[in-house]
């Protein structure tokens, strides 16, 4: 009888793995083409497109920090591609970079230099070879703008090759070391008080935590932070003031001229007038949630539902590094026994796993991109945001353009967006997105196009045929 029930569990666990072996992932790609580009030509963005999508999530579901990746890669490839470009600007007389082109020489270029970057840049590092197998599942392109392409693709992964490949990304280089971490921590509580945790004031519970959390990062991060600070208000503020201060976004980039002279001693100035200590360092802000979903008098029981989030900023860079919504947990405890510290121990554990993947990532995080504020206004939802920061980052991967949401209301979305290139250059690139259809309900639209960081959504017109089937039905 126990050998049987031992075969039956062995089957149950080889078919547990055949199932995991045969575990497919979706990857999705976008690419916004340009007329005169081929067929095959597109096909390969699309392609590339959709497995570095794959690789991203593989990545996450591994515990590895996926931007800390694709920004290794990035350098690495922005290394190789240089000999390439100054070969390329050579023989347009490029120089001096004072040396400009204009009308038909400058378009030829343009379109040379992103030509071969693209293709370059899909090859490069052959991703592909994660994939065991795919098949492609959707091909597309938008009936209204027929350069907007979308691919859809099913494949099987090799999990120890992507393993392999990000630590021959983000292994060696030169390594980073921080002067300090600040910790910053808020608490919201929903429906409760703080004597519903079982203690009388805040600062009993909150104090308990805060000074766990430190000992726990100058216990994993030594060797890589020198000191680890828990902030007070008068801290908080200054560390609001120098992220503001590095930041281009502030700037009104219309009304200045010569902005990148501008940009240039704005960081200097800004750079010099802030507290040393601020200098290369990080600011982990962590928002921890409380909320009372129940109380049981008869059995004195009470139930509370824990959350949060935790952003992670390089103030050197002046980036968003890391970013993580905490996995909600319900949890019952007695009202009688160790409410506060029952409590405490499971808020305290909420970000460990993932703190746990920054150990080796901060070391390696990167440097180098500009940052610059983009508005959205007349976005109805996250999902069109999403579609115009797709279009972004596709326009702009001669640039290695990446978008980041900072905020979204009912009024706008304000996007940050990192780029390697001039203003000029990033003003073309979110040029180009005009009149690109978002979601099957709106389309891109410029109030001012010399000042295109203001993007607006608006209505799709539609199309006389449309109005007249649907005014005759």
């Amino acid at each position: 009888m126990m050998k049987g029930m031992i075969t039956i569990l062995m089957l149950l666990a080889l078919s547990y793995n055949i199932q995991a072996n045969d575990e497919l992932t979706n990857g999705e790609g976008r690419f916004v083409s340009r007329d005169g580009d081929s067929l095959t030509f597109v096909k390969k963005q699309l392609l590339y497109a959709s497995v570095r999508d794959i690789i991203s999530k593989e990545l996450s579901k591994m515990g590895h920090n996926s931007e800390v990746f694709w920004a290794k890669y990035n350098e690495k490839f922005d290394s190789y591609f240089a000999p390439i470009k100054e070969k390329l600007d050579k023989s347009y007389g490029l120089t001096t970079p004072e040396t400009k082109l204009s009308g038909s020489k400058k378009e030829k270029y343009d379109n040379e230099l992103r030509s071969k970057k693209l293709t370059l840049k899909a090859r490069y590092g052959k991703l592909e070879k994660v994939l065991s197998s795919y098949s492609v599942k959707k091909m597309s392109r938008s009936p209204q703008f027929p350069n907007s392409r979308y691919m859809n693709i099913q494949a099987k992964v090799n999990r120890k090759l992507i393993n392999e490949i990000f630590y021959g990304y983000t292994r060696g280089g030169e390594k980073r070391f921080y002067k300090n971490l600040f910790l910053t921590v808020d608490f919201s509580m929903r429906d409760m008080s703080w004597q519903d945790l079982g203690v009388e004031l805040e600062n009993d519970f909150t104090s308990v935590l805060k000074e766990h959390w430190k000992r726990w990062f100058e216990d994993k991060f030594k060797g890589k932070v020198s000191n680890v600070i828990i902030t007070t208000s008068y801290e908080e503020e200054k560390l609001q003031s120098h992220l503001k201060m590095l930041s281009e976004a502030s700037m009104s980039l219309n009304k200045i001229s010569n902005i990148e002279g501008e940009i240039e001693q704005s960081q200097e100035s800004a750079l010099l007038s802030v507290d040393d200590q601020l200098k290369d360092s990080l600011w982990m802000k962590v928002k921890v949630n409380i909320k009372k979903v129940s109380e049981d008098t008869t059995f004195k029981k009470r139930t509370f539902d824990f959350g949060g989030e935790y952003l992670l900023f390089d103030l050197q860079s002046n980036r968003l590094a890391s970013h993580y919504d905490f996995i909600s947990e319900e949890a019952t405890y007695s009202t009688v026994k160790d409410l506060s510290s029952n409590s405490a121990s499971l808020v305290y554990r909420l970000p460990i796993a993932k703190w746990d993947s920054l150990i080796r990532d901060i070391s390696h995080f990167p440097l180098g991109r500009k940052s610059f504020r983009v508005d959205i206004i007349g976005a109805n939802s996250v999902r069109q945001i999403d579609e115009v920061e797709k279009y972004l980052t596709s326009m702009g991967l001669t640039y290695s353009l990446k978008v980041k949401i900072d905020s979204f209301n009912r009024e706008r979305a304000q996007l940050r967006v990192f780029f390697k290139g001039s203003v000029e250059d990033l003003k073309g690139t979110l040029l180009r997105t005009k009149n690109l259809e978002v979601d099957n309900q709106k389309r891109i639209f410029f109030q001012d196009e010399e000042n295109p960081f203001m993007i607006n959504l608006v209505d799709k017109e539609i199309p006389v045929s449309e109005k007249t089937e649907s005014t005759q039905g």
